[in-house]
């Protein structure tokens, strides 16, 4: 009892990875844990939390400190003859110093910072809309590897059954040729055979390991070389609606459009604000003070810009070409996604009608192959005869896998040009 269990012990890691499976969902959920562009949703939040901080900040006052000297050609003069007053106004400096702060307050931006937090809300949701699409995208590329995978797999197994059927008719003929009921050169025809199907067989191990690593970069687990892919059972999706995320990010692109064109709006409007100064300088406030003298100026200030040459409007029509193109672009992807689901329904249907005779074909090569065997070991039958018959049947075994595989990718994949991700087992 205790050497099975240390046998359990010791072999049941070797076991479990020689065992190991992979489902579509789980290689596509695998995927997606590992892609790379998720790691920008979070830039992407962050740019908006950021650019919306820089927006608020037109609401703060603003502090700007101010240093001059200048040297004019030419002063204020006040021209008296009497010398009694001469004190009261004296010849002014040529050379004028000044430092002062400046405060600036937004009173009304005509709503400007509020339609700029609006756009950067859109520009956040088409970016991550960008993402959603890269990502449907990277799963319908995995998709089309991971059912090659699959369909390299199954015509793998034939092989390998194939090859076993070829031993065990081998085994029998060197009875049969010990005595003498046929000839060497029969087994030798056989034998050739299993050499071309071990060749076959380790061309495909090898291109299913070239798959498996594939797919264990893209979803970021080292799968066994060993692995085994499972054959999905999709169901075909209701109705002919379309989602998919590229029709979202259309609509998005131009909701990024419209707060465009708000901020073109907003930037029209007047704008109100406060501002305060205070410094120290020669001359101060007084034009005719010749001292260096503090000072202080507060008030409110207007600024619109009621003519600027049409250029808001050729703005406005240049976001609505913008808009016209997505519309285009979005008309001729519904278009080409519509073409799609009509043409993979068809291919549907002609899987469906071809797979019909499949079992029965499959029954009559089988039949013919036992009869040819039955002839083979009486000696009756040339080996080449036996090896056609049984191409036929092993030929007819894997168009019913491939059939089936047929099948499920192009149910997969109708349901992917509608948008839907397959999920099932």
């Amino acid at each position: 009892m205790k050497k099975i269990i240390a046998f359990i012990f010791l072999y049941l890691p070797l076991l479990l990875a020689a065992q190991q499976s992979l489902r579509l969902d789980s290689c596509l959920y695998l995927a997606e844990k590992n892609f790379p562009l998720l790691n920008k949703v979070e830039l992407i939040h962050q740019t908006e939390e950021l650019n919306n901080k820089i927006s608020s900040i037109s609401y703060y006052p603003s502090v700007r400190i101010n240093a001059q000297a200048s040297w004019q050609t030419d002063v204020t003069q006040i021209s008296i003859d009497n010398p009694m007053f001469a004190e009261y106004f004296p010849e002014m400096s040529k050379d004028q110093y000044k430092i002062y702060a400046e405060i600036n307050q937004t009173i009304w931006d005509g709503g400007l910072v509020s339609a700029k937090k609006e756009l950067e809300i859109a520009a956040s949701k088409a970016g991550l809309s960008q993402i959603e699409t890269d990502i449907f995208a990277h799963k319908e590329r995995l998709i089309s590897i991971y059912f090659g995978a699959l369909s390299m797999q199954k015509q793998m197994e034939i092989l390998i059954m194939k090859s076993d059927q070829l031993q065990n008719v081998i085994s029998d003929l060197r009875v049969a040729m010990a005595n003498n009921i046929v000839m060497q050169s029969q087994i030798d025809v056989l034998l050739a055979e299993k050499i071309v199907l071990e060749q076959n067989i380790t061309e495909l191990e090898y291109e299913i390991m070239y798959f498996v690593k594939l797919l264990s970069v893209y979803c970021g687990t080292e799968f066994d070389q060993n692995l085994t892919f499972l054959t999905p059972t999709p169901d075909i999706s209701p109705g002919m609606e379309i989602n998919r995320p590229e029709l979202a990010y259309f609509e998005l692109q131009k909701q990024q459009i419209m707060a465009g064109k708000s901020i073109i709006n907003t930037s029209r409007m007047p704008k109100v604000f406060a501002f305060a100064q205070t410094g120290y300088g020669r001359p101060g406030l007084n034009m005719l003070s010749n001292e260096f003298e503090p000072y202080a100026i507060v008030g409110a200030k207007l600024v619109w810009t009621p003519w600027e040459w049409n250029k808001s409007k050729y703005e406005m029509q240049l976001l609505e070409v913008k808009s016209d193109i997505i519309d285009n672009a979005q008309q001729n992807y519904m278009l080409h996604q519509n073409a799609l689901i009509e043409a993979q329904l068809q291919r549907i249907e002609k899987i469906k009608r071809l797979s019909e005779k499949d079992q029965e074909l499959l029954e009559l090569r089988e039949s013919i192959t036992k009869s040819y065997l039955i002839q083979l070991n009486g000696g009756v039958l040339k080996s080449s005869d036996y090896l056609n018959a049984l191409n036929d049947e092993n030929a007819q075994r894997l168009t019913i896998e491939l059939h089936q595989l047929m099948m499920a990718e192009a149910v997969v994949k109708y349901n992917l040009i509608k948008g839907e991700i397959y999920g099932g087992k």
